[in-house]
C-alpha cells in the first residue's frame, strides 16, 4: 500500500500535534499536582498554627463550671490573646523579676488579689489565701453557681520566693472525665512584701495522663491588708 507525499506530511503533522497536546497535558498535570501539594502544605501549616487554640477552646467549651472550668477559661483567654498578637517568650518570663531587697514582710501567708496575664492583658483575676500550713485557697472571678474554689499547696523555694501547685480534675457537661489540669506558679515578693510577681503555667493532660499542651503566662498580686 502506497501513501502520497501529502498524506505522509498530513500524518506527520497530526502526530506532532498529538505529541504537543500530550506534552501540554503533562505540563498542566504537573502544575495541578504542584498546586495541590502547595495547598496541602499550606493547609497543614494552618492546622498546626490553629491546633492549640482549637484544643484550648474545646476544653473551655466542654468543661463544667468548676475549678477546672476556671483554668480552662484561662487557657482559652490566653489562646485568644495570642491569636490577636504574638507574645514574645521574654514577655512571658519577665514576671519573675528579682525580689525587692528592702522587703519587710518576707512571708507569703495572707490574702491576695492576683491577676493572671498574657503579655499586658489580664485573662483572669482571683482572691487567694496562702495558709501557714502550706495550703492555699484560690477563688477566681468566674460564675460561682457551679463551684469556683480551687485548692493548692505551696512551699518557700528561696528567701521571698515561693512555688505553688494545683491539681484539678476536668469533666465535660455530661460528666465524662477529660483528664487533669496542673497549675503551677513561681512568685517573688517585692514592695516590702506587699506585692508579688512571677510566672504561671497551665499543663493539660488526657485521661490516661498523656501531656496535651501547655499555656504559660505571668501573675501579679497585691496583698490585701486589714486596713
Amino acid at each position: 500500500m502506497r501513501f502520497t507525499k501529502s498524506e505522509i506530511r498530513k500524518s506527520s503533522g497530526e502526530r506532532s500535534v498529538a505529541e504537543e497536546d500530550g506534552m501540554n497535558s503533562e505540563k498542566m498535570s504537573g502544575k495541578n499536582a504542584s498546586s495541590g501539594i502547595l495547598r496541602t502544605i499550606l493547609s497543614i501549616a494552618g492546622v498546626r498554627v490553629a491546633a492549640l487554640s482549637v484544643l484550648v477552646v474545646a476544653f473551655s467549651a466542654t468543661a463544667m463550671a468548676s475549678c477546672g472550668d476556671s483554668l480552662s477559661a484561662m487557657a482559652a483567654a490566653a489562646a485568644s490573646v495570642r491569636s490577636q498578637s504574638q507574645v514574645s517568650q521574654s514577655s512571658v518570663q519577665n514576671g519573675s523579676a528579682a525580689a525587692s531587697d528592702n522587703a519587710v514582710n518576707t512571708s507569703i501567708v495572707g490574702l491576695w488579689h492576683i491577676r493572671f496575664q498574657v503579655g499586658d492583658q489580664t485573662i483572669q483575676e482571683a482572691f487567694q489565701i496562702w495558709n501557714t500550713g502550706g495550703t492555699e485557697v484560690h477563688n477566681p472571678n468566674v460564675d460561682p453557681r457551679g463551684g469556683n474554689i480551687c485548692l493548692g499547696v505551696w512551699k518557700e523555694a528561696a528567701p521571698r520566693t515561693f512555688k505553688l501547685t494545683h491539681r484539678v480534675w476536668s469533666y465535660d457537661v455530661s460528666g465524662n472525665f477529660l483528664g487533669t489540669i496542673n497549675l503551677t506558679e513561681t512568685l517573688v515578693l517585692g514592695d516590702r512584701g506587699n506585692s508579688h510577681n512571677g510566672s504561671f503555667t497551665l499543663d493539660f493532660y488526657d485521661p490516661s495522663g498523656n501531656f496535651l499542651f501547655e499555656v504559660p503566662g505571668t501573675v501579679v498580686g497585691e496583698r490585701i491588708s486589714i486596713n
